[in-house]
């Protein structure tokens, strides 16, 4: 069976950087759509910002040193493109940009705002010019405010300023100076949402529209439970010390062997039976302290630690062996040396390699008729392309007023 593409009708013209807006194009690449990749000269700076500095061989005798490896955090986004290296400060190359446009169907970008309206690519006169096409952009805080310029990356513009780091840090703790590119990614799945959306939009209407996704609304919305509370009188409380956490049924634990691992025992009389059965103290059932949700809230430093005593007279793989057998509901707090050797996330679809044999990735999170594939094309080289886009394009004839 041959690999799904159900976009591979589509046309894609990504002008982006960094991580969220090439993921979402990543992901359209993944599902067939032919996804141009513009990059300036010498290519856009995350090509070998985190790349292994032992990747590279060193230099012998009067060879050259070889080129700089491509970091994976870059190829596990821009997989399956085509580039093209255009300046588009030089009016010729600008003009190559408005040929891509005059036959694509939709222009990704996650430039700032003000750089795009120097370019001439605002939003309106981008539709003006190409009605058809669908203009998603991707940005730190959106188009409109006071701070539309403001750069943002995802651990200020997702985590910090959405409301999301204080959500996720401890009581009385520093927030963590996140740097995974997580927001990113969740706020590549909204832009790809709403471009789609357009997309089918345009079969009924014949006509283009403009599509933002920001970093700051993303994670707004990934925290819109507490946001609401507070938008509604109420005030959504910090987050306790897992010594004394409300919900102990619900919390993170240490195995015998310093493995972490998390209960998610979310109903109080469906799963406390099962986690006292698990740990041998069915007893506990019986006393008072426990006895209620809200008795096991009160008494929660008390029974946290009768659990972590519990906990600790096992390995990881040994309690795992026991919550299968009493059906605990669970999960292993895995490092990315564990997800790689995870045979569900392999069965799921997870992992995938690249079909010139130079790695592993992890695939788009969506399976189409249940089939996994085996291997998609790797990332393209810095202008790998050049030549083969302009051709299309002479052949074409969509060349620009001159």
């Amino acid at each position: 069976m041959s690999d799904p593409k159900p976009l591979a009708a589509l046309k894609v013209i990504e002008l982006a950087h960094w991580v969220a807006g090439p993921a979402a194009g990543g992901v359209l690449a993944d599902w067939g759509a032919d996804v141009i990749k513009v990059e300036p000269p010498g290519g856009e700076p995350m090509r070998h910002l985190f790349a292994r500095p032992d990747a590279r061989p060193p230099a012998t005798g009067d060879e050259p040193r070889s080129p700089a490896p491509q970091a994976p955090s870059f190829v596990a986004v821009n997989r399956a493109k085509r580039s093209i290296e255009l300046d588009l400060a030089d009016p010729a190359d600008l003009a190559c940009f408005e040929q891509l446009l005059a036959d694509a169907d939709v222009l990704l970008t996650n430039l700032r705002p003000q750089a795009l309206e120097k370019l001439g690519l605002a939003p309106e006169a981008v539709a003006a010019r190409h009605p058809r096409l669908i203009y998603c952009s991707v940005t730190a805080y959106g188009w409109q405010g006071p701070d539309r310029e403001q750069a943002g990356y995802d651990l200020a513009g997702f985590f910090s300023r959405s409301g999301v780091l204080h959500q996720i840090t401890t009581r009385d703790s520093a927030p963590a100076p996140l740097m995974n590119g997580m927001g990113d990614m969740f706020t590549a799945m909204s832009a790809l949402a709403g471009l789609l959306a357009a997309v089918v939009e345009r079969q009924v209407t014949g006509k283009g529209g403009f599509v933002e996704a920001s970093l700051l609304r993303t994670g707004m919305w990934a925290v819109a439970g507490e946001l609401s509370v507070n938008a509604n009188g109420g005030k959504a409380p910090p987050v306790a010390p897992r010594e004394s956490c409300p919900t102990p049924l619900f919390n993170v634990y240490r195995a015998g062997d310093d493995r972490w691992f998390v209960l998610v025992g979310v109903e109080v009389d469906r799963h406390l039976p099962t986690v006292l059965a698990a740990i041998g103290r069915s007893d506990l059932l019986q006393d008072e302290r426990f006895a209620t949700g809200r008795a096991i809230a009160r008494n929660r430093v008390a029974f946290i630690a009768i659990l972590d005593e519990a906990f600790a007279t096992h390995s990881l793989a040994e309690w795992e062996q026991i919550f299968a057998e009493h059906d605990v509901w669970w999960g292993p707090v895995q490092t990315p040396a564990d997800v790689l050797a995870d045979p569900q996330a392999h069965a799921s679809g997870g992992w995938t390699t690249l079909a010139d044999g130079s790695g592993t990735t992890v695939d788009a999170p969506i399976r189409f008729d249940g089939h996994s594939r085996h291997a998609i094309p790797a990332a393209p080289t810095v202008g790998q392309h050049n030549q083969q886009i302009r051709a299309e394009l002479d052949r074409a004839g969509n060349r620009p007023n001159e």
